[in-house]
């Protein structure tokens, strides 16, 4: 259940922490199978409501994992089917980024917080100097595992270029997480261009 704070726009919510992240404007598949999960699936389904993905600070394999970036992103299931080998498959959709105030785990081990609205990032047509970040995306793109057709696709975006590129890329955590928390479109696209033209030289000769 969520609660909403109208004096100071948070949001107490349960917190997924994955090592992958969606972003505002994303839409990302998930196979759920742990029952802390699939109980946070059904209430998210049952009340409509919205949680938080949140990346996590470590590759730990611990299974209780209350240590995330504080930078996370809110998200709502548009779509949930079982899938072949049983298990739940949701897709959800990136809404906004929130700062996670605090957080713990609850008697099921369920992450949950205190989260606070961040402002939405203003449009901006993407400068001359990274439309090139745009083309790189619509090439790798159809090549990603978790691959999902957007209908809506804002390639004149920088923001929403540079959330996609922010989550396809093999990045280590630090790197997403400092990319994710910057809130200045123009500067994400920046670090991303510095970061392709090292690992893609020779894939970007080509576009």
């Amino acid at each position: 259940m969520i609660l909403i704070h109208l004096m100071n726009y948070q949001i107490y919510t349960q917190i997924f922490p994955l090592k992958s992240i969606v972003l505002p404007g994303g839409l990302f598949p998930l196979r759920i199978f742990e029952r802390r999960y699939l109980d946070m699936v059904r209430d998210s389904i049952k009340n409509e409501s919205c949680f938080c993905i949140a990346l996590v600070k470590t590759e730990s394999r611990d299974k209780y994992i209350d240590d995330v970036y504080p930078i996370a992103s809110l998200v709502k299931i548009i779509d949930w089917n079982q899938l072949e080998d049983g298990l739940l498959g949701i897709t959800v959709e990136g809404i906004n980024l929130v700062d996670i105030q605090s957080c713990k785990l609850d008697e099921n081990n369920l992450l949950k917080g205190d989260v606070k609205d961040i402002e939405p990032e203003r449009e901006y047509m993407i400068p001359e100097k990274y439309r090139l970040l745009s083309k790189f995306y619509k090439k790798i793109h159809p090549a990603i595992k978790n691959f999902i057709d957007y209908k809506k696709e804002r390639y004149s975006d920088a923001s929403w270029v540079g959330f996609r590129l922010t989550e396809c890329l093999p990045l280590d955590l630090s790197t997403k997480a400092k990319l994710i928390s910057s809130n200045d479109a123009i500067a994400r696209l920046e670090k991303i261009h510095e970061i392709i033209h090292k690992l893609y030289r020779e894939e970007l000769k080509v576009l």
